[in-house]
């Protein structure tokens, strides 16, 4: 059924520059989530601390960081919106013991520090934060 396909169809914008832009009415949540429409694809998205806007409906970190009971480092891949592994930090790390694990993760997977399709992000438990603090 090949012949059905539209070959005037386009993708939008933001799947080519992997940026949502919002548009529209904004809507903030009391945890500080501001819900948008994407200016290009249309579809709902998410920003919370207002520079990085995900799709609404997509795998948000953030909100897993809240939930969860320990830190941990995720490898991300950018163009698929994936997690391809997650290591967990160990408890009582400092931020010399972190900074060689991430640096350890990103030989792993072979991330460089520009790279902007493969990234290494530490999601750090609320939980973790509040008792330390």
């Amino acid at each position: 059924m090949l012949s059905k396909i539209n070959p005037s169809a386009t993708l939008a914008q933001c799947w080519y520059l992997r940026r949502h832009v919002p548009a529209g009415r904004r809507r903030r949540e009391e945890g500080g989530v501001v819900h948008c429409t994407c200016r290009y694809c249309q579809r709902p998205i998410r920003s919370r601390d207002g520079g990085r806007w995900d799709l609404a409906e997509g795998f948000d970190l953030d909100a897993l960081a809240g939930a969860a009971r320990t830190s941990h480092f995720c490898v991300i891949d950018t163009l698929d919106d994936m997690v391809i592994a997650r290591y967990v930090v160990p408890n009582g790390a400092d931020e010399e013991a972190i900074s060689l694990r991430m640096a350890e993760i990103r030989e792993i997977h072979g991330v460089e520090e520009d790279d902007s399709v493969l990234q290494v992000r530490l999601v750090q438990s609320q939980s973790r934060l509040q008792r330390v603090h």
